[in-house]
């Protein structure tokens, strides 16, 4: 254990922990194992609303089974750090200190990997990625510069000439509301399950290919299902006709122009069913490296893997949530993440939608800037849709009835023509 882990924890245990308020490092940091062990229960201890002094930590690992003991400090070397503790006031200088030391072991560590499967042939595109990857989980929590507000004011009132840049949604009534997709927004699109949230993702991401490379996250359906989508409605052929194989003379004659175009739409389609966040960012990350990156679009958050098979699915939503925010920030694109909705709706007069619907966790709601719910009445009127923007951080909510056209995968403004 280094100096400064004896500090901060010795500190920690003087203070019951008080000093560890706004400190970002984590257990993962501390050099030895029995270290970053008691900064964790430190941490849960205050966290919890209790006092983590030296008797009530010292409890805490009494009441421990002999195995779950065996990660921690002896008692003779929590007394020992606790006399060793130093001033709270200096806990966040050792702590930055912590920090990069534990980057610098992270970084030799991604290092010897390098070059171990480097030597042994590994594919250079995954060798790339994997780096990345690493290096980045290297260097997370390490300080940075830090600046007073106004040492950017300057940046920001000159900004105010420029048009804030945003990417047309495919429905007029919706960018009405929006005025389009911001980069580093994050955007949730919820619905009931065959209400036709992938057919809004897939419009959403071959618009957006326009502008762009896109990376599609597929987690529900196929690259075949989701090409099938793109064809019926892209030349407005029935997908009936497609999925059954029954394509008329006319329906051929229609795709025949069209298919130099959707080989050269820049859409990228990650496979991956059941992926982690870790995969995604993978993806993600590729094609932005190997084409530019214009938008990312998940389908769906619910189906995204646990990063621990421990947490629960209100904490793996949870997190998920959080981590497609800060890539939507770290890319400076525009995430758009579909989403189910629990079944609240269906017990509800008229069954409309509301943003306590969103399934698993209130973390999506507290992370998206913009939150549409979609709205069909399969039995009564299948062929309407109602886009409700139910939470609009840079702007107004709003809803908009429109046609839904499922046999063209696609949702049209009400006053569109066919």
């Amino acid at each position: 254990m280094t100096p400064a882990e004896e500090s901060i924890l010795g500190a920690a245990l003087l203070s019951g922990g008080e000093c560890l308020t706004g400190v970002t490092i984590t257990e993962r940091d501390f050099s030895t194992v029995a270290g970053g062990a008691l900064f964790d229960l430190i941490k849960n201890i205050t966290d919890a609303g209790g006092h983590a002094d030296l008797i009530t930590v010292s409890q805490s690992i009494q009441e421990m089974t002999a195995d779950e003991k065996r990660g921690f400090p002896t008692p003779g070397r929590l007394n020992e750090l606790f006399n060793r503790g130093g001033s709270g006031v200096a806990v966040p200088f050792h702590a930055e200190i912590v920090a990069k030391d534990a980057a610098r072991r992270r970084l030799i560590s991604a290092g010897q990997w390098l070059v171990q499967y480097g030597t042994e042939g590994m594919d250079v595109d995954v060798l790339v990625d994997k780096t990345l990857e690493a290096v980045q989980g290297a260097v997370s929590g390490v300080s940075t510069t830090v600046e007073a507000i106004g040492a950017t004011l300057a940046d920001t009132i000159n900004s105010f000439g420029e048009p804030v840049t945003y990417q047309e949604t495919p429905w007029d009534s919706i960018n009405h509301l929006i005025q389009g997709w911001r980069p580093g927004g994050l955007y949730i699109i919820g619905a009931r399950p065959s209400v036709g949230k992938t057919i809004a993702g897939l419009q959403a991401a071959i618009r957006l290919a326009v502008s762009g490379p896109v990376a599609f996250i597929s987690l529900e359906m196929s690259e075949v299902e989701l090409q099938k989508r793109m064809i019926s409605y892209d030349v407005k052929i029935d997908i009936g006709h497609i999925t059954r194989n029954n394509l008329t003379d006319d329906d051929l004659t229609r795709m025949a122009p069209a298919i130099q175009r959707w080989e050269a739409m820049p859409l990228y389609v990650d496979k991956t069913h059941g992926a982690k966040f870790s995969d995604i960012s993978r993806h993600v990350w590729s094609v932005k490296r190997q084409h530019g990156l214009a938008a990312v679009v998940v389908d769906y958050l619910q189906l995204m893997e646990p990063s621990d098979p421990k947490k629960n699915e209100y904490q793996t939503v949870t997190e998920n949530s959080r981590k497609l925010k800060l890539l939507a920030q770290q890319l400076d694109v525009p995430v758009i993440a579909l989403s189910q909705l629990n079944r609240s709706s269906e017990q509800r007069d008229g069954k409309v939608p509301q943003l306590s619907d969103l399934r698993a966790s209130g973390g999506v709601e507290q992370d998206a800037d913009v939150v549409i719910l979609l709205h069909r009445d399969l039995m009564k009127a299948p062929h309407e849709i109602e886009l409700i923007v139910a939470k609009n951080r840079h702007g107004t909510t709003g809803s908009a009835d429109m046609d839904f056209c499922g046999h063209y995968s696609e949702i049209r403004d009400r006053y569109q023509a066919a």
